[in-house]
């Protein structure tokens, strides 16, 4: 490069302008003498200085699609939503079927007594057979000893209805039901007293005592029908007496009637 050297002269508002007008030609040779270098092929073995950068280009056009990619993984459950608004009253469902039954409840307080109700009608006429009876009761007085045939009893106590016929010695039914039939008989020797149903035997009772006087008794519940009869009868050698202090008697009443 060359180099001009100024020549020293006397310095003056001219000589300045002058100095200063060299001194850019100086500065514009030095920067066309630089991109002289920056022009040289590179097979000169010289480089220049890195360019500054250019202006960005146009944007390009968009590509074609790529092929689908691969199905991903389910993500994480979402966060719930925010509530709504209320929606308007739906219609009455059906009708549910019946519950169970629910335990008993304590008892409440004992209300006040309530005011007298009206007479009521009058009832039905009741059972007339509920009223029903017959009874008896006879005794023997008499110290003659009875014989096979029904044993006889000639005083009247009781006889309710008049269904023991004193001839005969024998009771008949006319309401038909159940009864009970009982005797307490006085001896001195041997008694056997026989409860009988339409001359068929029932029950029978026995005692063996002599010289002396004893007591005997028996009792039966038969169930009769109308017209049916019932008496007591005496094995032979049997002693049954009846004096004053020393009764016997036949007794008979209705229990239930049918």
């Amino acid at each position: 490069m060359n180099v001009i050297r100024a020549s020293k002269r006397p310095h003056s508002s001219f000589t300045v302008l002058s100095d200063m007008a060299h001194v850019g030609l100086v500065f514009l040779l030095l920067v066309v003498a630089s991109s002289a270098q920056d022009t040289c092929p590179a097979s000169s073995g010289i480089h220049g200085s890195p360019g500054q950068p250019g202006m960005p280009g146009e944007p390009g056009k968009d590509g074609k699609d790529g092929p689908p990619g691969r199905k991903g993984h389910p993500g994480p459950p979402g966060a719930a939503g925010l509530a709504g608004a209320k929606g308007q009253k739906g219609e009455p469902g059906l009708e549910g079927t019946i519950g169970k039954v629910g335990p008993e409840g304590e008892s409440g307080e004992k209300g006040e007594k309530g005011a007298r109700g009206e007479k009521g009608e009058r009832g039905d006429v009741g059972d007339h057979t509920s009223t029903l009876k017959s009874a008896f009761s006879m005794a023997r007085n008499t110290m003659v000893n009875p014989r096979r045939f029904p044993i006889k009893f000639d005083k009247l106590i009781t006889n309710k209805q008049g269904n023991y016929l004193p001839r005969s010695a024998k009771f008949k039914c006319q309401i038909p039901g159940l009864y009970y039939f009982v005797y307490h008989a006085t001896s001195k020797g041997n008694l056997c007293v026989n409860i009988m149903l339409n001359q068929v035997k029932q029950v029978g009772f026995c005692d063996q005592v002599y010289n002396m006087y004893q007591v005997s008794s028996g009792g039966v519940v038969l169930k009769l029908k109308t017209n049916d009869f019932v008496h007591l009868e005496a094995p032979e050698s049997n002693s049954i007496i009846g004096m004053d202090g020393a009764d016997s008697v036949f007794n008979g009443f209705l229990i239930f009637p049918d």
